[in-house]
């Protein structure tokens, strides 16, 4: 987006991770941390988890790439790679411990 559609990085940095929460969250629900018995959780109640680990590690960041990009001038796309680096670290721990926490993969 911000090569192709001259889009600013900070609106296509915040697009990009909200856009991709719903494919994210079907395949963390059906695949990733799928339950090996069959298990029912509640839908809601892991939607609503999985949307404040989004919110806590998008904030990460997106605090992390201000930081590079406007404080010590990195790159912008070399700061969204790391960016997003960061962003699934922090999302694969907090979903793991947070949100599928009764599955058992």
């Amino acid at each position: 987006m911000m090569h192709k559609l001259k889009v600013d990085y900070i609106p296509s940095n915040i697009l990009a991770y909200v856009l991709a929460q719903t494919n994210n969250f079907i395949w963390c629900k059906y695949w990733v941390f799928e339950s090996e018995n069959g298990e029912k959780f509640n839908i809601w109640e892991q939607m609503l988890f999985f949307g404040i680990v989004f919110g806590i590690a998008y904030g990460i960041q997106f605090s992390c790439l201000l930081l590079m990009v406007e404080a010590l001038h990195w790159n912008k796309y070399v700061a969204t790679f790391i960016g997003f680096c960061i962003y699934g670290v922090i999302q694969f721990l907090l979903n793991k411990k947070l949100t599928f926490k009764g599955n058992k993969k």
